[in-house]
């Protein structure tokens, strides 16, 4: 894509669609434990994934109606954001030792996916590439 430039890349934007996408992230999960999806004995590592690449699909869709120069490289950046956040963390004193490391990267690499795609669809519907004349 033309549009893939770091001039194209809204700061704003980035923070607005991960604050959207962790809003959304929060609310899927929230919603798996109220319907029962998740519980005690339940697999609550797939639903965070569920929600995690639902979220951040969201995410990357806002951004991509809403800027719709370089959804992809928003989609990086939203990730981007979510990995300095998990460094913060870490930094601060947070649980997550070398065991969770392979869980998180695999988490991260699920966001990268769904937030690009969010992205690169948010764009393609604003534009209304593809439609039928």
């Amino acid at each position: 894509m033309q549009s893939e430039q770091l001039t194209n890349l809204h700061p704003g934007w980035v923070v607005a669609g991960w604050l959207v996408a962790v809003a959304v992230t929060a609310a899927l999960y929230v919603g798996g434990v109220g319907v029962g999806l998740v519980g005690p004995n339940a697999g609550a590592t797939v639903w965070v994934a569920v929600s995690l690449a639902g979220g951040f699909f969201v995410g990357g869709l806002v951004v991509g109606m809403r800027w719709t120069d370089a959804p992809l490289l928003h989609g990086a950046a939203l990730t981007f954001v979510s990995v300095l956040v998990w460094f913060a963390v870490l930094l601060l004193g947070g649980s997550g030792g070398p065991d969770s490391v392979p869980l998180v990267l695999g988490l991260i690499l699920l966001q990268l996916v769904s937030a690009c795609a969010g992205g690169w669809m948010g764009r393609r519907w604003t534009l209304g590439v593809g439609k039928a004349e």
